[in-house]
């Protein structure tokens, strides 16, 4: 019995074990990541391309706000940044799972804008120190920080979608139990991600960062 079939024979037998649950939150999920990724893409293209036009974000946004965008934190200890680190980019995960309030203009504003910052800011420090410091600095963290924040826009895409097949009559109920059972497994998967992301930009990439890049 192959891993599908041995699925849909869960499924039929009233069980819905997580591990099938999971796969199947990301086989109706994936193109909607997917399409969250192509945002985030497209952004950062956005945001190189304005520093070559000559424009530094970072700066501009401190300007017109008038605080760093960034708070200091470089009093802190290791364990206090990444309790930092975890409840803002937990905020930045619900908002894009909420964005289905705004039919998803917040959640593809939230991927274009973090794209275009990261596009930018990214390509003004490589510019002065070099692109093997942004990749020694974001890798590490982004391997798993960007996909939990591209998981959370899918799903936020996906729910908007089921809210559409619901109002055109071709879906019967926006929630199931299944659905919010195998789409919360996701949602959880997702937030560890940002755990282990937190938990690498608060002691790794500082270590990586001094060993490499001391001088």
């Amino acid at each position: 019995m192959n891993e599908r079939t041995r699925r849909e024979h869960d499924r039929s037998d009233g069980g819905y074990p997580p591990r099938a649950a999971l796969a199947d939150a990301w086989d109706e999920h994936s193109r909607y990541v997917g399409f969250a990724t192509g945002l985030f893409a497209f952004g950062i293209l956005v945001g190189i391309a304005l520093m070559v036009a000559g424009y530094n974000l970072l700066e501009i946004i401190e300007e017109l706000v008038g605080e760093p965008l960034f708070p200091d934190i470089g009093g802190q200890s290791r364990t206090e940044l990444a309790r930092f680190l975890l409840v803002n980019n937990t905020r930045a995960f619900l908002l894009s799972i909420l964005g289905v309030l705004t039919l998803g203009l917040l959640t593809v504003w939230a991927m274009v804008f973090n794209g275009i910052i990261v596009g930018n800011l990214g390509a003004v420090v490589a510019s002065n120190v070099g692109i093997g410091y942004i990749l020694v600095g974001l890798l590490p963290h982004g391997v798993f920080e960007l996909p939990a924040l591209f998981i959370a826009a899918g799903v936020g895409f996906r729910l908007l979608y089921r809210v559409g097949q619901r109002l055109r009559g071709s879906r019967n109920a926006i929630l199931t139990r299944r659905y919010l059972y195998r789409t919360g497994l996701l949602v959880l998967v997702g937030w560890l991600l940002l755990v282990v992301a937190a938990i690498i930009e608060a002691f790794v990439t500082p270590a990586l960062l001094e060993a490499l890049f001391a001088a």
